[in-house]
């Protein structure tokens, strides 16, 4: 039998196929070697935002919490054991992307929307999207504002340079609606702006602005986020491209917490559930062999996520959900089989 070697050497001759296996053995080194920094490290660097209520917030006692802090903890679960083995930098989403283009993080979990800039342009894969989202607008529920058209000739304050004045100034040219533009530089310039009543209605995420709402508004009931939505936010986490592996096990854990909603496999029952019949909860418990191997880990990570950080549904309820200060819907972030958007790849 001929081999793809033998071929190849016939074809192209010794030396170019010496610099092909060598440039492929340097390839697959660098793949792996992400995941040996952080074993030999003992932490995984994660950059947050500066503090969104619900997703990530450092409190009083110096322990961050929230939603994309909690997909952080489900890495470090399943690469090193331990949910709590997270060393957590926070920056606004350029300073985390850039920190993350030059290898100073690991990943990036935060509000950054995944577009074609943001993963061609820098370098930057996306693990999968863990929120999806669109931009929106708040008021005061004392103007009445239920539609966009009602919006014809308030002020509209958005963050200048960000993708919401982009679309901001797109949607409403296309509907032909005269808004008056307010550009705002930093988040909290913003907010004062909306207060003092330099403008009427502010635009960012919708999970943005459930957390401004919450976190900055004197009585957030007095303010009103509309349903509409004018643009497309996919959000989720980010890593570095070249770094494979590493990749890799973001994107499954990402999965795992999706499929264990799925399969009704909560923080509470996963002990339970190792007895179950089912082959794919089986196989997400490591009760069937073969689920670490292609990722270069052990057999019980998805288990260790599930027991240490929750499924999907736990995640996003408790921090971001019904059950939280953010009170937010699941809409599209619903499983597929409950009408939703959520839809975890075969881990098989």
């Amino acid at each position: 039998m001929r081999t793809v070697a033998g071929t190849a050497v016939r074809r192209f001759g010794a030396p170019l196929v010496a610099l092909w296996l060598g440039l492929a053995l340097a390839a697959s080194q660098a793949w792996a070697g992400r995941l040996e920094e952080v074993r030999e490290r003992g932490a995984v660097r994660c950059a947050v935002s500066t503090g969104v209520a619900g997703f990530s917030v450092r409190g009083g006692d110096g322990r961050w919490r929230g939603f994309d802090v909690d997909y952080c903890r489900a890495v470090a679960a399943a690469v090193l054991g331990d949910s709590e083995r997270v060393a957590f930098v926070s920056g606004t989403t350029d300073e985390a992307l850039t920190l993350l283009a030059d290898g100073t993080v690991d990943v990036v979990s935060r509000s950054a929307t995944v577009t074609l800039s943001r993963l061609a342009g820098r370098g930057l894969e996306a693990v999968g999207i863990s929120l999806f989202d669109g931009q929106s607008f708040m008021t005061k529920r004392a103007l009445r504002i239920r539609t966009l058209h009602q919006m014809a000739g308030l002020g509209v304050c958005f963050q200048s340079g960000t993708t919401a004045q982009d679309n901001l100034a797109e949607h409403f040219a296309m509907q032909k609606i005269a808004i008056r533009p307010v550009p705002k530089g930093p988040l909290r310039e913003m907010i004062d702006a909306y207060l003092t009543g330099e403008c009427d209605i502010i635009t960012t995420d919708a999970s943005a602005l459930a957390a401004i709402r919450v976190m900055y508004m004197p009585r957030p009931e007095d303010h009103v986020i509309l349903r509409q939505r004018i643009s497309k936010e996919p959000l989720g986490p980010l890593v570095r491209k070249g770094d494979d592996s590493w990749r890799e096990i973001t994107r499954w854990t990402l999965n795992t917490l999706i499929e264990a909603e799925e399969l009704g496999v909560s923080r509470q029952t996963v002990a339970d559930r190792l007895t179950s019949d089912s082959p794919r909860v089986r196989r997400l418990l490591g009760v069937t062999p073969g689920i670490g191997r292609p990722l270069g880990l052990d057999d019980q990570w998805a288990r260790r996520v599930i027991a240490q950080v929750g499924h999907y549904g736990e995640l996003f309820d408790t921090n971001i959900g019904l059950s939280s200060p953010l009170r937010m819907e699941r809409g599209l972030n619903e499983l597929w089989t409950r009408g939703g958007l959520l839809f975890a790849l075969p881990l098989r």
